[in-house]
């Protein structure tokens, strides 16, 4: 094997000549990637054409690196030029295309959070933005015209720091390949060695998929295989149709190993096939040519096509949609030809100006929209609590505030405990608890377990990747040992009908080869009989809209009541009221927020009434709907105590 390194060393690199069949494999993976946010279902794997970029690209720029070198013409300073000439033009003007549309569609909480994805994009740390950000009480990732920028933020940080590994290992010449090759196996391994969401957003995680066309690259300087080209153009369309976007999936190895194989095996094949020939015609050469202007500019159109039939409820028909990709393929020539071809041929002052006056407006655009707290004054027609819930659908306890709390009735004797345990439901009605009702300090000592650990306490079920020890056996042992050594009263909160779905709860278990269900039922059972006494909150009515958010868009106006049918809730949640019954241990109690919500004989439930807003969304109370619950729960407390 070393002899086969040494034979294949960086000093018989040359600058590769023009591809055709690349500027195909660009096509295949941009049309992959478009189709996929398209949610055309037969491109179910076509967020694979990323991982396809990423070989392509490590391909190429090793081949640049490496035949300077051996030129002796390699420059740093170029070589960044280069990039900056090729990248930053087509992305800084991408950004200022979204910021009229985001201005005209987006909400103030969703305009906020756009901004700080500009930050991220210009400055190449959007993988590190994303990865950090709460996802379930932000925006929607498909309204997010910047969420595709991640990946630009990986390739940026491998351009900055592969230049100086080459210059650095060039010099060992004939071990280039082996040093090359560790390096690719120490990051394949750091994959085999996490399950978490970072894996999907940081670098060394990556690095494989970009080094590996590095390696392809040298080894195809000697090696010339024949018919390969058959057996990759199949595996890589075989990915693209044949996995789907389960997050487990998008987090696994396998499906890449699948794309970027089948990838190597056509890059490794350089005779003039039949499949280059294909990979090389006229129309994908014209998608390849676009491909970084078409990636760019896809998903804030996309989103904003999304927010947009949200906002004024239209629908997606089949002319709209040929309508919207004529516009992409049109904006992205234009993007190609007018943007990227015109900023790789003038001088350096120009670009520099650009770049430097472009920075300055979109900054001076972004500390505007916080200054004006994402220009809240569109929505004059509005309260502000709308606008508040409208960004904070929830809202967290402050440990300092639950400090203050506890400590309120300092000088009482509290030997009873109130726990809280729940999904995010839990969040606003903790909240609401420390902030209002202090006095209720002196009966309890508070304490909350709150989503993700909250669900997965209570049902073995999270949405996050990879292991989670709060779902564990063990530290629901540990839970209940605790339980043992003081008096509790309990109280659980969450969305049960969606723990008990089949295509959520099923999915989201973690443990293999268990039945969902019986793991709730039996841990719920299980703190039952370990709590002086347990309270059960079954789910709020839910809601086909969001609630601040239809009166933000008119489709309500502000005061008039926004209601689901009462009998229908009923029939809805019924399956999981008789799961719940089941629990009938004496010291358990189940309550109704229907009860509080709904109007049975007028055959209604209330998201709003008059100018009182119960919920945010539409499944989160606000303060003021859980004021409702929190006086329900008080009540039963209060007999139960006085028993």
């Amino acid at each position: 094997m070393i002899k086969f390194f040494k034979k294949i060393n960086t000093l018989n690199i040359k600058r590769t000549s023009f591809r055709n069949d690349i500027t195909g494999l660009r096509a295949i993976a941009v049309l992959s990637v478009v189709f996929y946010h398209a949610d055309i279902s037969i491109f179910n794997g076509g967020w694979l054409g990323v991982d396809v970029f990423f070989v392509i690209s490590g391909y190429l720029i090793t081949n640049i690196i490496l035949s300077e070198l051996n030129e002796g013409s390699f420059s740093f300073k170029r070589f960044y030029i280069r990039r900056i000439r090729r990248i930053i033009p087509a992305l800084i003007s991408t950004i200022l295309l979204t910021i009229p549309f985001a201005y005209w569609l987006m909400t103030p909480k969703a305009i906020l959070e756009y901004v700080g994805t500009m930050y991220s994009s210009m400055f190449f740390y959007a993988n590190l933005y994303f990865q950090n950000l709460d996802f379930y009480n932000a925006e929607s990732t498909s309204f997010m015209p910047l969420l595709h920028t991640w990946s630009l933020a990986i390739e940026e940080q491998f351009y900055i720091v592969f230049p100086l590994f080459c210059f650095i290992l060039y010099k060992t010449k004939k071990y280039f390949l082996l040093f090359l090759s560790a390096t690719i196996l120490y990051s394949v391994y750091l994959n085999s060695t996490t399950n978490y969401l970072i894996k999907f957003y940081q670098i060394q995680f990556r690095a494989w998929e970009l080094l590996i066309g590095g390696l392809i690259m040298i080894i195809g300087q000697k090696v010339n295989l024949r018919h390969s080209e058959k057996i990759g153009i199949s595996l890589t369309l075989f990915s693209i149709f044949y996995f789907d976007d389960k997050m487990v999936t998008l987090n696994s190895i396998e499906p890449k190993l699948f794309a970027i194989i089948g990838v190597c095996l056509i890059l490794l094949s350089q005779n003039d096939t039949p499949i280059q020939k294909f990979l090389g015609n006229k129309y994908f050469g014209f998608f390849g040519l676009i491909s970084y202007s078409m990636y760019l500019l896809h998903q804030p159109l996309f989103a904003f096509l999304k927010i947009y039939q949200i906002r004024y409820e239209s629908y997606t028909t089949f002319f709209l949609r040929v309508v919207f990709f004529a516009t992409l393929i049109f904006l992205s020539f234009l993007s190609w030809k007018y943007v990227e071809l015109y900023f790789q041929k003038i001088n350096l002052n120009k670009l520099a100006i650009f770049l430097s006056g472009s920075i300055f407006l979109i900054i001076l655009f972004i500390n505007y929209t916080i200054q004006t707290d994402g220009y809240k004054e569109r929505y004059s027609h509005v309260p502000e609590n709308v606008l508040f819930y409208s960004a904070n659908t929830n809202l967290y306890p402050n440990p300092s505030d639950l400090i203050e709390f506890n400590e309120h009735c300092a000088d009482s004797e509290i030997t009873k405990n109130l726990l809280i345990i729940g999904d995010s439901h839990v969040n606003t009605f903790t909240y609401t608890l420390i902030n209002e009702y202090k006095d209720l300090s002196c009966q309890f000592n508070i304490n909350f377990i709150l989503n993700p650990e909250g669900r997965c306490l209570l049902s073995m079920q999270t949405d996050i990747v990879g292991e989670f020890y709060s779902c564990s056996d063990e530290y629901f042992d540990k839970f209940i040992n605790r339980l043992n050594e003081n008096e509790y009263i309990v109280l659980a909160i969450g969305r049960y009908d969606r723990w008990l779905d089949n295509s959520k709860g099923g999915v989201e278990v973690k443990c293999s080869n268990c039945d969902y269900q019986d793991i709730f039922y039996e841990r719920m059972v299980k703190i039952s009989e370990n709590s002086e006494f347990f309270i059960i909150v079954e789910p709020v009515p839910t809601y086909p809209v969001k609630v601040a958010e239809s009166y933000l868009y008119k489709r309500v106006e502000w005061g008039d009541d926004i209601t689901i049918t009462y009998s229908n809730w009923i029939d809805y949640i019924s399956s999981t009221k008789d799961f719940l019954n089941r629990i009938n241990l004496n010291n358990t109690l189940i309550i109704s927020p229907e009860d509080i919500l709904c109007n049975k004989e007028l055959n209604k439930c209330y998201g709003t009434k008059g100018y009182e807003m119960y919920y945010s969304d539409d499944n989160h109370l606000t303060v003021e709907g859980n004021k409702l619950l929190i006086e329900l729960v008080i009540s039963e407390l209060k007999e139960f105590i006085n028993r």
